[in-house]
């Protein structure tokens, strides 16, 4: 079957009328990018009638889901006093901060390591997953610290751009999930102010470049480190969901204009002409009377 055409550039006229509900005037079709000329909406009636426009993305984004670890004074397990652990808080933060660099260059060398194994290796970027890497744990430091959820929730959504397309590369989703489950392990050992290869999970370092730092003024009991654990771990965890198997929600619809008179049998332009362009699957929804009538012109271009 021949492939459909589709013109690099077409103008189009679209002529609606309004039903006072919510009406979809206009769908960007997939594959294409469409300027607003112009738009013109006119009140065929003798009282004022409102207007409003809004623009729906169409487009669903990853949501970080944080069900299970609140940012507030208490865990949903357990129901523990967060009080009661602001010291192992505080302790665990500050080696993960000055093990930041140590975690990076580990992790990094870690995947590097693993792919070089792999019987279909790909083009490995160490500043990619540095990067990452880094923004993660000092995300975690930080929220762990506030007891808050903000830059982890910041940090699971460097992995999409603003369109919730994953910008990680065809491919390297595992071992993108594998650098985080690597710098969790790390991290459990980092907070107890010990060596990491004393874990039985960690038998040998990728690199020695960076080596762990330890402190002597951050020591906490076992118990107050499983707390502090407990927290990186499902902070480490929202980030490797958002990748593997992310929540997604509807993008919010975005206002160009709301409940705007127009005087009866008048009109309203609210495009200046070619200011407005609405990407591809992108709908032009307007709400008002049904003596409202719509006029747009527009023109259409095939995205490359």
């Amino acid at each position: 079957m021949a492939d459909v055409f589709v013109p690099l550039n077409r103008f189009q006229s679209v002529i609606a009328e309004l039903s006072g509900e919510e009406d979809a005037v206009y769908n960007t079709p997939k594959g294409v990018s469409t300027i607003v000329l112009s738009a013109q909406i006119t009140n065929t009636g003798t009282q004022t009638n409102p207007v409003t426009i809004f623009i729906t993305p169409n487009r669903e984004l990853p949501s970080p889901n944080f069900e299970f670890i609140y940012s507030g004074s208490v865990f949903i397990s357990g129901s523990e006093s967060l009080a009661a652990y602001n010291g192992s808080f505080t302790s665990a933060s500050n080696l993960l901060a000055i093990n930041n660099q140590f975690i990076r260059k580990e992790v990094a060398a870690y995947i590097q390591f693993q792919n070089n194994l792999s019987e279909t290796p790909f083009g490995y970027s160490a500043s990619f997953y540095e990067t990452n890497i880094l923004r993660d744990v000092n995300a975690v430091a930080y929220d762990l610290l506030n007891k808050t959820t903000l830059r982890t929730n910041k940090a699971a959504l460097s992995y999409y751009d603003k369109d919730g397309d994953s910008i990680i590369p065809t491919g390297q989703v595992t071992a993108s999930v594998n650098a985080i489950d690597y710098a969790t392990i790390l991290a459990a050992q980092i907070i107890k102010n010990q060596s990491v290869t004393g874990s039985s999970q960690v038998a040998r370092l990728y690199q020695n470049a960076t080596t762990q730092s330890f402190d002597s003024n951050f020591v906490v009991s076992d118990s107050q480190t499983s707390s502090s654990k407990y927290v990186i771990e499902e902070l480490y965890d929202v980030i490797r969901q958002t990748i593997q198997a992310p929540r997604l929600v509807a993008k919010p619809p975005v206002d160009l204009v709301r409940n705007v008179d127009i005087p009866g049998l008048d009109s309203l332009s609210p495009v200046v002409a070619g200011k407005l362009v609405l990407e591809e699957e992108y709908g032009l929804i307007i709400s008002g009377s049904p003596d409202l009538r719509i006029i747009l012109s527009l023109l259409e271009s095939a995205n490359e």
